[in-house]
């Protein structure tokens, strides 16, 4: 690619509407500049550089529309943003035929043509061939993978348009479109759930990411082909498609607002807002509010082979709704639903996962591809995703085989941040990064890290709003708090953090004398894992805090934390044994 020189940029709106024809033009140059020839991944960063160039700004890649399934009528041929998960990156490959020599019959002149981006075959004149026999022919592949949108992301966190105008200038509103998209169901993890899905086909030198890996792609969108719909002889349907450009992969942080960053002072303001905004979500609970916000907080990090920083929260207290449970991945109970949409309302991706035996006996927790097909999972989700699993609904019945599977898959998914999937000779454990927050009535089926039981007056606050929803004078969060809250949140999550010796050191003294001093008195010992999860709760606090480091003054509120806790869980463990004793009236 030296001295290779790209042609002066069009208008954006050329880019959008033919964008194939940029391509074209680009492709004359690079084969100009090198003497005929032609690579495909020279060629590649030469249009990924091209349009990058053009709509690399953030307003400015706002001009492209953004990719919907719901909107049948795009133009095929034109450029769209599509913000997907990576579902299936195996999907297959597809050999093209990029640079085809071609004939004139009468004449015997020969031309060169170029087709990429596209599935469609090269467009000849009347008397024009390809001469498949030529050495000059070039056969490119491309990786295709299935790509859906992303599993519970929230409103806040998709793509932006820049206006509705913008985009709708660049759609084809009169013709063009088609009304049967196809899709396959069972390749998107939450079962009925509206969603968007293409196949997305990357070009050298690009490759298609891993399972899972949220990403943004620039491409051109076709109603192209399935080359295994092929094989099976299904053809009847469109399928989406769309040729990547350029791709990059999102980081959940990255999806924050655009605002002011926060400062170090700013910390403690945003903390106390955080508190008070959980606390009055779960009727002024404020120390279940304390470890709603430092479970929000935290995020696996892999530590050779040990996975630390995670806190799986079990909120215990949380009354059974009365309404009937909805018949897909929703929560019938209002005060799960309550819960939960103030928590969705914070994080970018969070789903809802209700322990309805139905569904727990008819839904897939694990991706399988024992059929060939890699077949989503419940689980299949985006790194960082929240996972609200509601298990006030889960009532009296048999639990099936499938059933107790999806069970261990979630248990594994909280302790060990693993995935397993299925495939032919033997499942593959894939790391994972998901937040799992518990509500239930007892004690969760589940282990979590840890468990917090809510305080009496939450426990009617949130029977009352499962008899009849929130109250009136509950308000919400206006549009500022709330990104204000979402940035906190991201930032302090992601902020680089340490424990230094000296502090190190000051927790090793006390734990061993915390040992001894009650081995002395005969009472029980810390353990190793009461240590850990202590260890983590300071390390959250820390970070709640804007802290990079711990101090012991961190430590210590956590240490005080942990025993209000466990004296709160005594208490209501102490009160549920005795009215279980207690005579019938």
């Amino acid at each position: 690619m030296a001295g290779m020189t790209q042609t002066a940029p069009e208008s954006a709106l050329e880019h959008i509407h033919a964008p194939l024809g940029v391509i074209h033009r680009l492709f004359e140059t690079h084969a100009s500049e090198n003497a005929g020839g032609y690579s495909a991944s020279d060629f590649g960063k030469l249009a990924q550089t091209h349009f990058q160039s053009v709509f690399g700004g953030s307003n400015a890649v706002k001009r492209i529309p953004v990719y919907d399934q719901a909107q049948t009528e795009l133009k095929s041929g034109s450029l769209v943003r599509f913000r997907c998960m990576v579902q299936d990156p195996g999907y297959g490959e597809e050999l093209h035929l990029s640079v085809a020599r071609v004939m004139n019959c009468e004449t015997g002149e020969q031309q060169q043509k170029f087709s990429q981006y596209t599935d469609a075959e090269h467009r000849l004149d009347d008397g024009w061939e390809v001469d498949y026999g030529s050495a000059a022919n070039v056969f490119t592949e491309k990786e295709v993978a299935y790509c859906v949108s992303v599993p519970g992301q929230s409103a806040w966190a998709q793509l932006e348009a820049d206006s509705l105008e913008s985009a709708m200038e660049a759609m084809s509103l009169g013709g063009g479109g088609s009304s049967r998209f196809a899709q396959s169901a069972e390749k998107y993890p939450i079962p009925g759930q509206r969603h968007s899905a293409a196949l997305v086909k990357f070009y050298a030198p690009s490759t298609a990411p891993k399972a899972s890996t949220v990403i943004d792609v620039v491409g051109i969108f076709e109603l192209g082909h399935n080359a295994r719909a092929r094989e099976t002889g299904d053809e009847s349907a469109a399928w989406p498609c769309i040729h990547a450009i350029y791709h990059r992969e999102v980081q959940s942080h990255e999806l924050l607002p655009a605002l002011p960053p926060v400062q170090p002072s700013e910390y403690a303001g945003r903390r106390a807002m955080c508190l008070t905004h959980l606390a009055s979500v779960l009727g002024g609970d404020e120390l279940a509010a304390q470890y709603l916000l430092l479970h929000l907080l935290s995020k696996t990090v892999r530590v050779q082979d040990a996975k630390v920083g995670k806190l799986a929260l079990n909120l215990i207290g949380v009354p059974a709704g009365s309404e009937p449970q909805p018949a897909e991945f929703a929560f019938g109970n209002r005060a799960s639903r309550w819960v939960g949409e103030a928590v969705s309302q914070l994080v970018p991706f969070s789903v809802s996962v209700p322990f309805n035996l139905q569904l727990l006996n008819k839904s897939s927790f694990t991706p399988n591809a024992e059929q060939g097909d890699l077949r989503a999972g419940v689980l299949q989700l985006a790194p960082g995703t929240e996972v609200l699993c509601d298990e006030t609904c889960l009532s009296e019945g048999t639990l099936d085989e499938r059933g107790v599977r999806n069970l261990q898959a979630m248990q594994t998914a909280i302790i060990d941040q693993t995935v397993s999937y299925v495939y032919p000779f033997q499942p593959i454990e894939m790391p994972t990064s998901l937040r799992v927050l518990v509500l239930s009535t007892g004690k969760s089926i589940l282990h979590s890290d840890c468990e917090v039981h809510v305080s009496e007056s939450s426990r009617r606050f949130l029977a009352s709003v499962a008899r009849a929803g929130p109250p009136a004078d509950v308000r919400p969060l206006d549009p500022m708090h709330s990104e204000q809250l979402r940035q906190y949140v991201e930032l302090a999550r992601h902020l680089d953090f340490g424990i230094p010796k000296d502090v190190s050191d000051h927790i090793s003294g006390e734990y061993a004398a915390s040992r001894r001093n009650a081995h002395s008195k005969g009472e029980a010992m810390v353990t190793q894992e009461e240590l850990a999860l202590t260890i983590t709760v300071a390390r959250l606090i820390s970070v709640s805090k804007g802290e990079s480091e711990l101090s012991v003054e961190s430590w210590a509120d956590a240490v005080a934390l942990e025993q209000r806790r466990k004296e709160r869980n005594a208490q209501a463990k102490q009160k549920s044994t005795s009215k279980s004793a207690a005579p019938p009236s």
